[in-house]
């Protein structure tokens, strides 16, 4: 990602598509873009990611490198910040559609299926949205005068 990319007045980054060849533009907080400026002000490039300013080519490594010094002893693909991404804001009740969107997925049915799975106790807060039963004998639907 490039400089370019980022755009600090309507709080958003474009973010190339590797399968759809696609941009797609994430929104970002304001906290995110904060970073971005110090980042910034050190940089010797046009890229985002540099190293002793030289672009980093090989992402996977340095991103492994970076880990390692920060003592994650496991290991963490990029794809996993992707998922945590993804799995952090569902959990917090993140609209699925709209999460979808900021993933890249082609439809919701791709990201229902792929990260549903890790919701724990999605289905039973669902439930609990439903109104309460009336007593036996009345009707929630009609009211009946005496």
């Amino acid at each position: 990602m490039r400089w370019s990319d980022v755009d600090f007045i309507k709080k958003q980054v474009r973010v190339f598509g590797r399968k759809t060849k696609i941009y797609r533009v994430i929104p970002v907080k304001d906290a995110f873009l904060e970073r971005l400026r110090e980042m910034r002000a050190i940089s010797r490039t046009e890229f985002i990611i540099e190293y002793r300013g030289k672009r980093v080519s090989r992402i996977q490594k340095a991103f492994r490198m970076a880990c390692r010094r920060a003592g994650i002893l496991h290991s963490v693909r990029m794809y996993d910040l992707r998922h945590m991404f993804a799995t952090y804001m569902l959990s917090n009740g993140a609209d699925l559609a709209a999460v979808s969107k900021l993933l890249g997925h082609s439809s919701v049915t791709m990201t229902a299926n792929v990260y549903y799975q890790y919701l724990e106790g999605e289905k039973e807060r669902a439930v609990a949205l439903l109104p309460e039963l009336p007593p036996l004998g009345q009707s929630a639907l009609v009211q009946h005068s005496v």
